[in-house]
This record gives structure tokens, C-alpha cells and sequence, in this order.
């Protein structure tokens, strides 16, 4: 394995899990398309410049298609079941793309043994479990969105794959999924007559490590270790998050949440323990 791309895609888990603590302050205040919206408006003027060194590749269209896919339509759609059906439903259906992802890196060439197959289950089944109970509704739109935003998120997350197989670098993937889905929720948010910015430097900070430094992270991921593994590394995000809202205070782990924790770190273990072939067989 390559221990450089095993870290990028930790360290994109770590930004990602990190990160949300301070939307979620912002979400109390604005709807989540307002926030989402703020984060992609500010990495995309912030990485402006990476646009200057965009040489023309195959895989541009990949990155661009991403951006939409996934942080525009993908990501609404769970904010929507979220609100339909609550987190604790929302999260283990949305997170099943991990396991989607893993079919998705089959088509492009990767070989996914058996030991990623299983570690796939265990982050969902972790995930399922981080969740913790609440009040669970079952919307059939909810759910719907849900299993769509999971279904977009692996397409997103496979077509960043195409994109550094095309050679496009990290950071341009990064910055074209900023800009293509800031310039699709920017056009909705205006005829909706809903165009709201958060006015923070914190904020835009956090954005820029988020879909900056995280995003590229993950591409970079990608293109050294794979697609298959690099879905299975960053599910460490909800684990992460829950264990530094237990170390602050901010809240407990609950003994179902604890099974969650084992899960997931377990998934990472084998994951990691495996030894698949990151790059695709030759044609």
C-alpha cells in the first residue's frame, strides 16, 4: 500500500469530520443550502488562481460533472432526507455509497477482493450505528432521496476518479467541483430568490479546508491507492467526529455509538491490511 495516498485520504477524514462543528454552528441560523452554498462561493474565489495553471485534459469534464453530481445534487438531496427522515435514517442509507463505490472501481479496472467488500459493510454498519437512535420517520421521499444522494455521491466520487485518470491534478479537480456545483446552486438559489452568504473569515477558512485542501487530498487518494480503498479510509469521518465531540465535552458515546467506533475502525484496519491493486489492469 501506498502510505502516502492511505494518509491523504485520513487526513481528507479527519478535515471533513472537523469542519462540520463549525457549519453546524452556522446551520442554527441559516438552512443548510445557505451553508452549503457559503462554502462553495468561498473555495471557489479562494482557488480562482488554480484556474490560471487548468492545462486542457480528458479528464476535465470528469471534475466538472463531480462537482454537480455530488456537491450540488447530491449533497441537497441528503440535506432533504435529513430533514424527512431524520439523521438516524439518513446517514446509514446515504453512507451505503461506500459499497457502491466498490462496484463502481470493479468497472474501472481496480481489483476489490473480498477483504474491501467486507470492510465496505463494516463502515456502513459503523455509520449505522454512530448514528444512534432518535426518532425515526419513514418518509418514502425521504428515504428516496436518501438512496439517491448515495447513488450520486459514488457517480461523483467515480467520476474524480476518471478525472485524475485524465489527467487533471488534484487541486484542479478540487477547485472545478467547487466552481461547476457553486455556479449550478448559485443559479437555483437566485431564481429561488434564497441567495444567502455567511460572512466569516472563520468560515471561509474552514471551507477552504474543506472542499480545498480535503477535496484535492481525496483525489490525490484516489489516483495513488485507488478508488475502492480510498471511499473505505475517508468513512473514518463520522468516528472522528464523534470522538472529538467526546473528547471537548460536547457530547457522550453512547455504548451503541462505541459499537459504531469498533466498526469503523475495524473496516479501516482491514482495509488498510488488504492488498488490493490500486491501479487499474492494463487494457
Amino acid at each position: 500500500m501506498d502510505p502516502l495516498g492511505a494518509g491523504a485520504a485520513l487526513a481528507a477524514a479527519a478535515i471533513w469530520a472537523l469542519v462540520i462543528f463549525l457549519y453546524k454552528r452556522h446551520m442554527e441560523s441559516l438552512d443548510a443550502t445557505a451553508v452549503n452554498f457559503s462554502r462553495l462561493i468561498y473555495v471557489t474565489a479562494l482557488l480562482a488562481p488554480t484556474a490560471l495553471f487548468i492545462k486542457p485534459a480528458p479528464g476535465l469534464w470528469a471534475a466538472v460533472v463531480s462537482g454537480v453530481v455530488t456537491l450540488f445534487i447530491g449533497d441537497s438531496l441528503y440535506f432533504y432526507a435529513i430533514h424527512k427522515v431524520g439523521g438516524s435514517v439518513a446517514a446509514p442509507l446515504a453512507y451505503t455509497y461506500i459499497v457502491m463505490a466498490q462496484y463502481f472501481a470493479l468497472l474501472l479496472g481496480e481489483e476489490v477482493s473480498q477483504w474491501l467488500i467486507l470492510s465496505s459493510l463494516l463502515a456502513v454498519a459503523g455509520v449505522t450505528l454512530l448514528a444512534g437512535g432518535g426518532d425515526v420517520r419513514l418518509s418514502p421521499l425521504g428515504l428516496a432521496a436518501a438512496a439517491a444522494a448515495a447513488l450520486l455521491w459514488s457517480l461523483g466520487m467515480t467520476a474524480v476518479k476518471l478525472a485524475v485518470l485524465g489527467n487533471v491534478n488534484p487541486l484542479a479537480v478540487a477547485y472545478l467541483r467547487a466552481a461547476s456545483a457553486c455556479a449550478a446552486l448559485g443559479l437555483y438559489l437566485a431564481a429561488k430568490r434564497r441567495l444567502k452568504v455567511v460572512k466569516s473569515p472563520l468560515f471561509a477558512a474552514a471551507s477552504l479546508m474543506d472542499l480545498g485542501v480535503g477535496s484535492a487530498l481525496f483525489a490525490f487518494a484516489v489516483e495513488r491507492i485507488g478508488l475502492a480503498l480510498t471511499t473505505i479510509l475517508v468513512s473514518a469521518s463520522p468516528l472522528i467526529t464523534q470522538l472529538y465531540a467526546k473528547l471537548t465535552g460536547v457530547e457522550n458515546l453512547t455504548p451503541r455509538q462505541m459499537a459504531g467506533a469498533i466498526a469503523i475502525f475495524a473496516a479501516v484496519l482491514i482495509a488498510m491490511g488488504s492488498t488490493p491493486s490500486a491501479t487499474p489492469t492494463p487494457p
